[in-house]
């Protein structure tokens, strides 16, 4: 008889096990993801409840080096070098900013067995007005400077210079955009399939830049420096002709 105390030790025992494997719901492992690729909170957590944690936390701060070295290489001209501690700090600073200013929300999560599809809107940093700024103020010193003018690196350093100061004080994107991640699970676990490496990219360029992708980034960047030739143009015509005879 004394064998039946045994029992609802046994059940419970079974119950919490079965309550541990299920794990974290879909919209917090959805925040979770969140909270480690930009806001570098919660990381205990993120690496106890998605697989391999630890590893998955290191390949979400790839996504930071892999901004860096694009961005670094899209202002770079030639002649012109790089210096790795300007790029790393620029992409310090605008991760700090995003922390500060980005806000998102989940607004849509479809679920299955394997997984689930989690929908976010990102109002992110405005990156190009930053960036469109910053040329303008280039182009107003350049012309003031030939030194400048003639050196490619010069340039360069320049624009680094001009650009920090302008992430300070970096406003954010009017519009939020809508983005996609799939998310699956395994034993209680989530992870981040292989095939959504580049949705994670998306999703980190959403607050660091306030578009949906590279390719949208460079398209609005396009725009505000067709802006900005078209304002030196305008001002280049509305002066006076010199006459040296």
């Amino acid at each position: 008889m004394k064998k039946l105390w045994f029992v609802p030790l046994i059940v419970v025992g079974f119950l919490l096990t079965s309550c541990g494997a299920k794990g974290i719901s879909a919209e917090e492992a959805g925040e979770l993801l969140i909270d480690q690729l930009i806001y570098q909170k919660e990381g205990n957590k993120f690496k106890k409840e998605f697989r391999d944690g630890e590893q998955a936390s290191k390949e979400l701060d790839e996504n930071s080096k892999k901004f860096e070295e694009n961005f670094a290489s899209g202002l770079s001209s030639a002649g012109a070098t790089v210096k790795e501690e300007q790029s790393s700090q620029l992409t310090k600073e605008l991760l700090q900013q995003a922390r500060e200013k980005t806000s998102y929300k989940v607004v849509q999560i479809d679920e299955n067995k394997k997984g689930a599809t989690i929908s976010y809107y990102v109002t992110g940093l405005d990156l190009v007005s930053a960036m469109q700024e910053m040329t303008r103020e280039l182009v107003k010193k350049t012309m003031e400077s030939s030194d400048l003018a003639n050196n490619d690196q010069k340039t360069l350093d320049a624009t680094f210079s001009i650009l920090e100061e302008r992430v300070q004080t970096i406003k954010i994107k009017t519009d939020p955009v809508e983005l996609k991640i799939r998310l699956e699970k395994e034993k209680g676990k989530w992870f981040v399939p292989k095939d959504q490496k580049d949705a994670v990219f998306n999703l980190f360029l959403a607050f660091i830049a306030g578009t949906e992708s590279e390719d949208a980034m460079n398209e609005e960047l396009e725009v505000a420096m067709n802006e900005v030739a078209k304002e030196i143009i305008d001002s280049l015509d509305s002066q006076p002709i010199v006459n040296n005879d």
